[in-house]
């Protein structure tokens, strides 16, 4: 994936219009067809359950995000014992198709202030996150931890200055082999509201570039909030209040050089009545966590296809 991600991300070009356009070399080509069980269009999701290993009798619990061998689980909750307004959790199992075990807080990564919108790299030794730790950054911005194997603590977060603005960034979305990033934010230039916004780098160790508009569709006057991007760049889920309350939504398209298609909204996963929220895929897009009112207050859930 890595290889197939550097050809193609050397002629990336985000647009207004939506498009991500690529030049005609064949390497660039081949590389995406490579992805081609992405343009597999799966099927319903099975009826969402909690995570009731998880899920706290009394507080809420949000920002799910699911390492991708499907072993630690990364969420926030003001659960007691807690720093501040929203801290970072984890939890672990042996196998996927485990139960999670009990969470545990991560004080390196949890301050006094806010917390949110995770996002893990495909081995799990970075993480991206929101947070308004920061007063004089402004809003909440994107951060970046690293550390330097599984079993080792965080390090010191840094603020991704080249992503932020003295307004809000959130729910950072890695792709192409984490060489570009997909967020929301309600900076000048979208077409109102929280829109997405789309980043890249040449490789895992460059800078990002300056961020452009995803474009319409899923951009519009409303607000698009906390996208999930798919690794190669076809499918993009996403949370927004298009009726009376927060609902999925999917977009798909056949290729980078082609603008994402009409939405769909995600009924099986979607309440009508309540407030769904933040959902995070696994890889090939088989399993989902996401956050929910449905139990009566903020829980995880998980459903599969």
């Amino acid at each position: 994936m890595r290889r197939q991600a550097r050809a193609l991300i050397g002629s990336l070009l985000v647009t207004a219009c939506g498009r991500v356009a690529f030049d005609e070399r064949p390497d660039a080509i081949d590389a995406f067809d490579l992805c081609v069980a992405e343009r597999e269009k799966l099927g319903a999701w099975s009826a969402p359950r909690p995570l009731t290993t998880v899920n706290h009798p009394t507080e809420t619990e949000d920002d799910p995000v699911v390492s991708s061998d499907g072993l630690e689980l990364y969420f926030t909750s003001p659960r007691p014992p807690n720093l501040g307004e929203s801290d970072i959790w984890r939890a672990t199992r042996a196998s996927p198709e485990d139960p999670w075990g009990a969470p545990q807080p991560v004080p390196e990564l949890s301050t006094a202030k806010n917390e949110n919108t995770l996002e893990l790299s495909s081995d799990a030794l970075t993480m991206w996150f929101a947070s308004d730790r920061d007063d004089t950054l402004g809003n909440e911005d994107i951060w970046v931890v690293t550390r330097p194997d599984r079993s080792s603590a965080w390090g010191t977060p840094i603020t991704v200055t080249a992503l932020n603005t003295v307004g809000l960034e959130r729910g950072p979305s890695v792709f192409l082999d984490e060489t570009a990033m997909l967020f929301h934010t309600g900076r000048a230039g979208g077409t109102g509201g929280q829109d997405f916004w789309i980043a890249t780098r040449t490789d895992r160790n460059a800078g990002w570039s300056a961020p452009k508009p995803l474009g319409s569709p899923p951009n519009t006057p409303g607000d698009e909030l906390r996208g999930w991007m798919s690794p190669c760049g076809l499918e993009l889920y996403f949370q927004s209040a298009r009726s009376a309350t927060m609902d999925f939504y999917v977009v798909r398209r056949e290729a980078l050089d082609q603008p994402f298609g009409l939405e769909r909204r995600i009924d099986e996963l979607s309440d009508p009545a309540l407030y769904d929220q933040d959902l995070r895929l696994s890889p090939d897009r088989r399993r989902v966590v996401f956050a929910t009112e449905r139990s009566g207050g903020g829980d995880l859930y998980e459903s599969s296809r």
